[in-house]
């Protein structure tokens, strides 16, 4: 819903399956829908497939999986900056390599189980 309360997208429940015409959602109304996208249409359906990768989009193509989706091959041609701040990782800390055991006795390895028979 909007700001109003209108909703902006309606959707049908079949076979615990939601479908959506994609075909009504691209109505000139829903501006804020369109407000984001691209000038290609790579890049539209790229966003209006909530950043979903280029080759599973082809694959939606190639199998007609999604009703209003344009028959062409769908091409990355830069990076999309909401997919990259995905994708962000914090960095790991620093692994310790060098432990320090300067001292006689300061580490020691033993065998707590004793003797085990085979």
């Amino acid at each position: 819903r909007n700001e109003d309360g209108v909703d902006l997208l309606t959707s049908d429940r079949s076979s615990n399956l939601y479908t959506i015409s994609l075909n009504e959602v691209a109505s000139n109304s829903f501006t804020c829908l369109l407000a984001k996208a691209s000038s290609s249409q790579s890049w539209l359906w790229h966003q209006r497939l909530s950043h979903l990768n280029f080759a599973t989009i082809n694959n939606l193509v190639k199998n007609n999986l999604v009703q209003g989706l344009p028959k062409m091959k769908f091409e990355k041609d830069h990076l999309c900056s909401a997919c990259e701040q995905g994708k962000i990782h914090q960095k790991h800390h620093k692994s310790k390599t060098d432990f320090a055991s300067n001292k006689p006795l300061y580490l020691l390895h033993m065998d707590l189980c004793g003797p085990m028979r085979v």
